[in-house]
């Protein structure tokens, strides 16, 4: 090859650029309506899938025709002569590494952890650090009964009372194991939320099990936990698409330089035509004649 023209850092900026966008407008927002029923998170989910589908399109699009541009400044000839060795350094991989990929975060999301419990965890721990707190508490671990929790008649503290405390002192307890709060929020998956939810709802503070009462904290930790989620998925991305990069330049660098009988005759006219016009230029220089 005579040239070698490198589009990696210009791909690696449009990938960034569509990533970003498609977060911003094309992936759908989880809401507090969406996980109201299993109809509403049913019609959700198709839409994501969606969504995703016309992510993997747009970025195999543009790999496509930054690879295509680098082979043709390579070898020459035309889209039509490269298009094959192209396609199949480009998609085969994009189809397997970045597709199984996409269908791996599907089938388990669990994977995002990776990135999401870590990356994800600072970019949201103040915020589900005063949500959990707001909601849960911080009380001390001898907690002054409220009114109606006294003991029974005959002196026990079996029964509502004793249930109480035990809720609150549970509350406590948990607060107390995690240190930190926002440490829960890696256990708080969109996909469970409701499930975890109706878990801490009895460790609640009196005032948010009433119903509709913790409707805005909710609605917050809901965001917290699809940040999180959404800063592991987009890690993933990043990393697989420079995976990606290395893997389909390396097969590029092996594919042989596509060569017809027309392309051949083209180059070998140009060749000769710049032959001759350095040869004449030579012939020109030659004829003059200096003079004293």
């Amino acid at each position: 090859m005579a040239k070698n023209a490198d589009f990696s850092t210009l791909g690696l900026l449009l990938t960034l650029a569509v990533i970003i966008l498609y977060y911003m407008f094309l992936k759908p927002v989880l809401t507090l309506e969406a996980i109201a029923s299993e109809e509403n998170y049913t019609k959700f989910n198709t839409k994501r899938y969606r969504m995703m589908g016309i992510l993997f399109g747009i970025l195999v699009l543009i790999h496509m025709i930054l690879n295509t541009w680098s082979f043709q400044a390579n070898c020459g000839g035309t889209i039509m002569d490269n298009i094959g060795k192209v396609f199949s350094s480009t998609f085969v991989p994009w189809l397997l590494i970045f597709g199984g990929l996409l269908l791996t975060l599907i089938i388990f999301p669990g994977f995002k952890g990776a990135f999401s419990n870590v990356i994800g965890y600072y970019a949201v721990s103040r915020g589900s650090t005063s949500i959990l707190v707001e909601l849960l508490g911080n009380r001390d671990a001898e907690i002054p009964m409220e009114e109606g929790d006294a003991p029974n008649a005959d002196g026990s503290t079996d029964g509502p009372a004793q249930n109480k405390t035990s809720m609150r002192l549970a509350s406590d307890a948990i607060l107390k194991l995690v240190g930190n709060t926002s440490i829960l929020i890696n256990q708080i998956t969109p996909e469970n939320f409701i499930q975890m939810w109706g878990m801490l709802t009895p460790l609640m503070k009196k005032k948010y099990q009433v119903a509709g009462s913790a409707d805005k904290l909710k609605s917050d930790l809901l965001e917290n936990v699809v940040l999180r989620d959404n800063i592991g998925e987009f890690c993933w991305y990043i990393y697989t698409v420079v995976l990606l990069m290395v893997v389909v330049s390396t097969m590029m660098m092996q594919q042989e330089c596509v060569t017809t009988v027309a392309s051949a005759k083209e180059r070998a006219a140009a060749y000769d035509k710049n032959q001759d016009d350095k040869n004449k230029e030579k012939g020109k220089q030659d004829g003059i004649t200096y003079t004293g």
